[in-house]
């Protein structure tokens, strides 16, 4: 079995939260990534911290234990199980993790130039310790002669030393780009925020205006949450009711105050499935993909109800013409979309523009007009994997 040692204690890193989530969670995902089937944390006291950090681990399968002292370890790891430690306040790179321990023990280094001023602890005249090591479960037995306060993951490197455990080199210029760090301190976690979200997160193209200005505004209000998931699900739930709303108006005749319904819940779905993705950066789950089809479809099927008033159109004109835009929406959102059909897909930036056309009495033309314009450009402008090929 592969356990990992992650700590919560209070000895500075354990307060420290970047992107919304205490530094332990982020060891958890690295954990989860190297296959990890038990979790053991060491923590001074209950929290909620530590509760969510339990929840997060028994909700991707994992066995979670948490203990106050070190030999509490003895009865949770046998001889031939492989444990991984973290040392505390360590922000490691997951992928590279998966790869580098994924089926042999070590001792993770980095060169002692550089790393020791960022406050790697040097082992040897180059090297410093880069804060993970993988090592056999007996090693845990030569703990027992340690103090109850001595510091059991720094006990533990000193066993794996002492044993000639390997070294597995992390590449230096990761300390410069922020992949591999060691935060003990807030200020030093707003450091690499901002670019630990670009990594994990990218905001989506300026071609989709609408979907970049959701993923901004999610971004600026994510870190001031305590539960961005639950506050995302907020927001997709607001979204979905005023959609259904807007869908019950549109068929009733108010065509307007439909359309402009449908942009504002389009616009918080935008905001609530950013937020979503914040909230999961980093941990590699990705949505499921029905849960996103899902909010397309609500959006479509409204657009298509606001379409079909009898009271409003006569024939099923517009309703084709909502049918034809809705395909092209979809078109547009295809990996190898010609650029200039990008736009089609952001669906809150399309309803906007219905929106001020439903308002001068042209919602029916101007429908028509994109889906006409939108299939011309799939049809006529060459496509991505083209323009690579010329």
């Amino acid at each position: 079995m592969r356990i990992a040692l992650i700590s919560m204690m209070n000895d500075g890193a354990g307060e420290v939260r970047l992107a919304g989530h205490p530094l332990a969670w982020h060891q958890l995902q690295a954990a989860i990534a190297l296959a990890c089937e038990r979790i053991i944390c060491l923590a001074e006291a209950p929290g909620p911290d530590l509760a969510a950090l339990q929840r997060d681990a028994e909700r991707r399968g994992l066995a979670f234990h948490a203990v106050t002292h070190h030999r509490a370890l003895s009865g949770l790891v046998n001889a031939g199980d492989t444990l991984v430690a973290f040392a505390p306040g360590v922000l490691p790179d997951r992928e590279w993790l998966s790869q580098a321990f994924g089926a042999r023990a070590g001792v993770a280094v980095l060169p002692a130039e550089g790393a020791v001023e960022q406050g790697f602890e040097r082992i040897d005249r180059e090297r410093a310790w880069a804060g993970v090591l993988s090592t056999r479960g007996d090693a845990v037995e030569a703990l027992t002669v340690l103090p109850p306060d001595a510091d059991p993951i720094g006990g533990l490197l000193r066993v794996a030393l002492q044993r000639g455990a390997g070294a597995v080199n992390v590449p230096d210029k990761w300390l410069d780009d922020g992949r591999w760090a060691l935060v003990r301190s807030q200020p030093k976690a707003e450091q690499y925020q901002a670019a630990w979200y670009l990594r994990h997160v990218p905001a989506p193209a300026l071609d989709r205006p609408a979907s970049a200005l959701a993923h901004r505004i999610a971004r600026g209000v994510v870190d001031r949450m305590r539960n961005a998931a639950s506050s995302a699900l907020g927001f997709v739930a607001g979204g979905s009711l005023i959609a259904v709303g807007s869908a019950v108006a549109g068929y009733l005749g108010h065509t307007v105050a439909g359309v402009a319904g449908l942009t504002v819940a389009a616009a918080l779905m935008a905001v609530g499935s950013a937020l979503a993705q914040l909230a999961r950066a980093g941990s590699g789950e990705k949505e499921r993909s029905w849960l996103g089809e899902a909010r397309h479809a609500l959006l479509d099927l409204t657009l298509v109800a606001i379409a079909a008033s009898p009271s409003e159109f006569e024939g099923w004109s517009v309703a084709f013409a909502a049918l034809v835009l809705i395909a092209v929406i979809h078109l547009g959102s295809e990996a190898e979309a010609p650029r200039p059909l990008h736009p089609f897909s952001d669906r809150t930036l399309v309803f906007a523009v219905l929106t001020i056309a439903s308002a001068s009495g042209a919602f029916g033309l101007t429908m028509a007009g994109l889906g006409l314009l939108g299939l011309a450009l799939r049809l006529f402008w060459p496509r991505a994997s083209q323009l690579t090929r010329v």
